[in-house]
């Protein structure tokens, strides 16, 4: 009698083209931010330091010289990158249903991708030189970390402490111009609106389109989520955070115009560079190499701002 395995051997098994999307991390920051491109690998800028002193005077009075002072500062363009080989006999031979190089080269661009928004929260040159300046270690570098402890802006402080408005609210009023985003992580959304829906508390949360999509609005600030942002911070600082649930929310104002955060780049950024390496000397592997240089500054420290040490188990 014929059967049903008899027939399946002269049928192919359906293959569904395309690749199934599993790591997927959410962050709405990264169509929020604003590029500067150069030539060279490093960028020099001024930022005020001190005003000439102005004053008053009488007819006649001798008046004295003052003069505004200012600070040079220099980003280095970091280097990130991924490499992949793809199998010569593999890409000849298997590609009926996926082109194999498109198949490749997607995932990395998506690892790229990935690890571009990893750095641009977590990135710590201190630990890792060859790392860009993510927004913590550039927040804390700059003095602009407000602690949930005690409220003093000398870094996240030195006890992990639950959110309240009155904290936050001041935090925000550390950034001096529009604040553009306030970038946190799921967690403190939902502390957040947990705080909103506690009686008396006067807070109203908003929404606005962004993306094709609603997102919720503090004060009619967008909070964008990013989930790179840990419950787990650790602040480069093992003595005091040794065992952490600490997390943080960013207040970010966007630009060059504005003074704001910036990604410096050389070259395309948005469409990264791919080198085809060639055929491998020792292997029947064509290799290739996606990369970008970059680095953040904030052209402005009174731009940015953030609250640390805020407690993620609480």
């Amino acid at each position: 009698m014929v059967t049903l395995a008899e027939f399946a051997k002269l049928e192919k098994s359906p293959v569904n083209a395309g690749v199934i999307e599993e790591i997927i991390t959410a962050n709405d920051l990264m169509p929020l931010l604003q590029f500067k491109g150069f030539e060279g690998n490093a960028f020099l800028y001024n930022r005020e330091s001190t005003l000439g002193a102005a004053s008053t005077h009488a007819v006649g009075d001798t008046w004295s010289d003052t003069e505004p002072t200012y600070t040079q500062k220099t980003a280095s363009l970091a280097i990130v990158g991924v490499q992949h080989p793809l199998d010569m006999f593999i890409k000849a031979t298997r590609g009926s249903v996926n082109d194999q190089k498109a198949v490749l080269l997607k995932q990395m661009a998506k690892s790229l991708g990935r690890k571009l928004e990893q750095l641009i929260i977590t990135g710590e040159p201190e630990a890792t030189s060859t790392e860009f300046e993510g927004l913590d270690s550039l927040i804390r570098s700059e003095t602009r970390m407000m602690a949930m402890d005690d409220g003093a802006v000398d870094g996240p402080g030195t006890a992990e402490t639950e959110l309240t408005i009155d904290r936050l609210d001041a935090m925000i009023d550390l950034v001096e111009g529009q604040v553009d985003s306030l970038v946190m992580n799921k967690t403190m959304r939902r502390k957040l609106t947990s705080l909103a829906r506690a009686s008396g508390s006067g807070v109203q949360l908003g929404q606005i389109d962004m993306f094709g999509r609603q997102v919720m609005t503090y004060n009619g600030i967008p909070v964008v989520i990013n989930d790179f942002i840990t419950n787990a911070e650790q602040y480069n600082d093992a003595s005091t955070w040794t065992s952490s649930t600490a997390t943080t929310i960013f207040a970010l104002t966007h630009g060059e115009d504005k003074g704001g955060y910036t990604i410096l780049h050389n070259g395309s950024v948005l469409t990264p560079e791919i080198q085809e390496i060639g055929i491998k000397e020792t292997k029947n592997e064509e290799l290739y190499r996606m990369v970008v240089y970059l680095q953040p500054i904030v052209f402005s420290s009174k731009m940015i701002a953030a609250l640390g040490g805020i407690d993620s188990a609480a």
